[in-house]
C-alpha cells in the first residue's frame, strides 16, 4: 500500500507527517513492508529540495530522526500510484480531487474529530512548528488502525484469489 502526506509546498507539514507515519508504520509488525510513505507538495515551489529546516529540527527535538524525501509535486501521474493521501488542508483535498478524482483522501485533522485545516507554522517559530508537529503527530497515530484495517483486508483479499 502507497499513502502520501500532502501540503502546499512539501517542506514543512507533508514532511513532518512522512516521517511520522514512517516512523510508526516501521514500529507496527503488521504494517512494516506492507506500507510505502512519502509527500508531496500541491505546487511546484519547491520540487527536489528538502525540507525546512525548522520541520527536521522539530522532528529531532520530537526524537524522530529521518530526513524525509525531496519535494515532489503531486501531478495526476503521482496520484494515481498511491492507495491513499492524507491532506493538510480542505483546499489541499479541492487540488488533489481535481487533479485525480478517483484518489482516496483523508483530511489529516477529520482524524480527531474535526474538519479543519493544519495550521501551516511556515512564518511560525520553533513553538508553532513545535504545535504544529504534535497536531499532526495525534493525527498520524489515527492514521495507523486505518491503515492496519487496509492492510488486513487486502491480505484476506489476496488469500482468496
Amino acid at each position: 500500500m502507497k499513502v502520501s502526506a500532502i501540503c502546499t509546498g512539501n517542506i514543512c507539514r507533508s514532511p513532518i507527517a512522512e516521517v511520522i507515519i514512517r516512523a510508526l508504520v516501521a514500529d507496527d509488525p503488521l504494517l512494516h513492508g506492507n506500507v510505502e510513505v512519502t509527500s508531496a507538495g500541491t505546487a511546484r515551489w519547491h520540487v527536489g529540495s528538502p525540507m525546512d529546516q525548522r520541520s527536521q529540527r522539530a522532528l529531532q527535538r520530537a526524537g524522530y530522526h529521518d530526513d524525509g524525501t525531496l519535494g515532489i509535486f503531486a501531478d495526476s501521474e503521482f496520484l494515481a500510484s498511491h492507495d491513499l493521501v492524507l491532506v493538510m488542508t480542505r483546499e489541499h483535498a479541492q487540488d488533489i480531487r481535481a487533479r485525480h478524482p478517483d484518489v482516496d483522501i483523508i483530511l489529516l485533522r477529520s482524524l480527531l474529530g474535526a474538519e479543519l485545516d493544519v495550521p501551516d507554522p511556515y512564518y511560525g517559530d520553533d513553538a508553532e512548528f513545535d504545535a504544529c508537529l504534535a497536531l499532526i503527530e495525534s493525527g498520524c497515530r489515527e492514521l495507523i488502525p486505518i491503515l492496519r484495517e487496509r492492510v488486513r483486508a487486502e491480505q484476506l483479499g489476496a488469500g482468496s484469489d
